[in-house]
């Protein structure tokens, strides 16, 4: 690779032992994939969650600490394993606390701010259209790619952490605009998409990854009109089966105002079509749902972390009504939108109902490193992402539904989706 002076510098270890492992992490990735030279980045975004970096990734992050690293590109940080405000009420072991506090206290050391979010990008780390970032979570790292316009890859933390120190990433990948083009046509135009739900467009999405694998799709007659939710829902989902960065949706992605534009070809009819079915969408629930026993422990939404759009979806769904005695209710969500819940009367509401809303926290992974000592093991979820991870990751089974579905569940004790 060509590396400037100050990439050399820091490579030969004369700003320190931080900076020298950080230019040896990226260099080695930048030649993995043919990188000629690396390029500046303005945002950064790391995953972190303990459950997959364990005591090993602390140890990492201790170690640049003590060369010297600190950030010198805005970063910010995924949700984690409890609310930090109300982690009594959960009952969480110390040990999962003692860990926390030593994430905590090595990433303010580092200069990462604390936002425990997956939507970064609603809480002042937004990128431009055109800028080049490294954002390790690969949902929110392609509704940068593909709504905002902005260039990441599907980066992991050591990559995008040596980025945020260094300020620099390798150029290759979705980071040029030759690899942006699209490569593969989607319709859906046998489908009622007018009479689809939240979890409709993620079961659909689920079926496109499988068929599109590491090509990037082409949304040729999605409306644009289709609101902001169902467009997270596909990408969320979408990143799941398919090792995707970017998707176009013509007329809404910066780059695709055209399906030509899009693929960087007239010669569209050349392009492999996807033609999607309703047969596949109810496939797709059938694959993203693992559980049969009916009776579930714990219905949690949040994965991304639920706006407060959804929260007060929740709260007029729960109108009247409590969540069975034996189920737990759960509402994950960021530390200002919880703050905002208090405002707006629903977090009175919701506990009223017998429900929880919880802070720092997803619904994909951290609480279920102390739930299923409590007796958790069958969870509800409206969120296919939250179910892959969940039943993958820390062996819980799932339900997978809509919103109303879950909410059925809560106040039902048992399931009342589709099986």
């Amino acid at each position: 690779m060509e590396l400037q002076k100050r990439e050399e510098e820091m490579l030969s270890g004369k700003h320190g032992s931080g900076l020298k492992k950080c230019m040896e992490i990226l260099v080695a990735v930048g030649e993995s994939y043919g990188a000629a030279r690396m390029i500046p980045i303005n945002s950064v975004h790391m995953a972190g969650n303990y459950s997959v970096m364990e005591t090993e990734g602390i140890e990492w992050l201790e170690e640049l600490v003590q060369g010297g690293s600190k950030v010198t590109v805005f970063t910010t940080k995924n949700p984690e394993m409890y609310d930090f405000e109300d982690w009594m009420e959960f009952n969480v072991p110390e040990d999962l606390r003692d860990k926390q506090n030593r994430i905590n206290n090595v990433l303010k050391a580092l200069g990462i701010t604390l936002l425990y979010s997956c939507h970064h990008y609603l809480a002042g780390n937004l990128p431009r259209f055109g800028d080049h970032i490294a954002w390790a979570s690969s949902g929110s790292g392609a509704f940068a790619n593909s709504v905002i316009g902005a260039r990441s890859n599907r980066d992991g933390d050591h990559t995008v952490i040596s980025a945020a120190i260094t300020g620099v990433i390798p150029e290759y990948g979705l980071h040029l605009s030759s690899n942006r083009k699209g490569q593969i046509i989607v319709t859906t135009d046998n489908l009622n998409l007018s009479g689809f739900n939240h979890a409709d467009f993620q079961a659909m999405a689920w079926h496109i990854g499988k068929k599109v694998r590491d090509r990037i799709p082409v949304f040729v007659d999605l409306s644009p009109d289709t609101v902001i939710q169902n467009i997270k829902a596909i990408l969320y989902s979408l990143t799941v089966t398919g090792a995707v960065g970017l998707v176009h949706f013509v007329g809404m992605t910066p780059e695709a105002q055209t399906v030509e534009a899009a693929c960087g070809t007239n010669d569209i009819a050349s392009l492999e079509r996807i033609s999607l079915t309703q047969e596949d969408v109810d496939q797709a629930y059938r694959e993203i749902s693992t559980a049969t026993d009916q009776k579930v422990d714990l219905v949690i939404f949040g994965c991304p972390q639920c706006t407060i759009q959804e929260i007060g979806e929740v709260v007029d769904l729960l109108e009247g009504k409590k969540v069975h005695p034996e189920t737990q209710l759960w509402i994950c969500t960021s530390g200002w939108v919880k703050t905002l819940c208090k405002r707006m009367g629903y977090w009175e509401k919701i506990r009223a109902a017998g429900g929880r809303i919880v802070a720092d926290i997803g619904a994909a992974c951290g609480p279920y490193l102390y739930l299923p000592k409590q007796g958790v093991r069958v969870i509800a979820v409206n969120s296919a992402r939250a179910s892959y991870y969940s039943h993958n990751v820390t062996g819980m089974e799932t339900w997978f539904g809509s919103t109303k579905e879950c909410i059925e569940t809560a106040i039902a004790g048992t399931w009342r989706g589709r099986k």
